[in-house]
């Protein structure tokens, strides 16, 4: 019979992201998207949306959080709304590069 030895597997993890993220934020986000699922169709974000439209309701949200204000119909909302007004604006970039 031929032993097998126990050998410690090995994984490159030079130069590879990290994800250093709070997923309970990450999930606050979600229900925040979830929230406006009747008033626009699934995936809305990823189609063309006037960007100067996407920054006034993150200017709105922001002010609201300047001003001490972070609930809104959900707990943290404006900070939630923030992220996904921020997403967004990305997606609209990436779409019109």
């Amino acid at each position: 019979s031929s032993k097998l030895k126990s050998m410690e597997g090995i994984k490159e993890e030079e130069g590879k992201l990290e994800y250093e993220i709070d997923w309970e934020f990450v999930e606050g986000v979600a229900k925040r998207m979830s929230l406006n699922k009747g008033k626009y169709p699934p995936y809305n974000w990823k189609n063309a949306i006037d960007e100067e439209k996407l920054k006034n309701a993150l200017s709105r949200h922001f002010i609201e959080v300047m001003k001490g204000n972070y609930d809104d119909e959900q707990e943290m909302g404006h900070l939630y709304a923030l992220a996904c007004n921020s997403m967004m604006i990305c997606a609209q970039k990436k779409l019109n590069k």
